[in-house]
C-alpha cells in the first residue's frame, strides 16, 4: 500500500506527459512572419514535434513565395492564473520567411 501511494505521489508532482501540437496563430505575409503555438495545463509535461513546427511555418511561407522559414524566437505567457501559479500556458514560436541562404 506504502508504495501505491509514493507511486501515485510520484505521478503527481512529476506531472504528466502529454503529446500537444503546434497550431498556427498569427501570420503576416506583408512582414514574413508566422505565429505557432501550444497551450498546457499546470501539471502536464508537454511534448511537441520540432520537425512539424518547422514544416508548417515553411509551408505557410512557401504559399507566400518564399522558399526558407527560420526560427526567429519563442517565449511563454501565462493565460489562466498568477505567474507564479500559473494553471495554463501558451508557448509562442515566431518564425521568418526568407529566401535560401538568408
Amino acid at each position: 500500500m506504502k508504495n501505491l501511494m509514493l507511486a501515485v505521489l510520484a505521478l503527481t508532482v512529476s506531472g504528466c506527459t502529454t503529446y500537444k501540437l503546434w497550431t498556427e496563430t498569427d501570420s503576416d505575409q506583408q512582414a514574413g512572419m508566422v505565429q505557432l503555438s501550444y497551450e498546457y495545463r499546470r501539471f502536464e509535461s508537454p511534448q511537441v514535434d520540432e520537425r512539424a513546427a518547422a514544416e508548417m511555418a515553411k509551408e505557410r511561407c512557401k504559399d507566400w513565395g518564399y522558399p526558407a522559414a527560420s526560427r526567429n524566437g519563442e517565449h511563454d505567457t501565462c493565460i489562466e492564473g498568477e505567474r507564479d501559479l500559473c494553471k495554463k500556458t501558451r508557448v509562442t514560436r515566431e518564425y521568418r520567411c526568407a529566401a535560401k541562404g538568408q
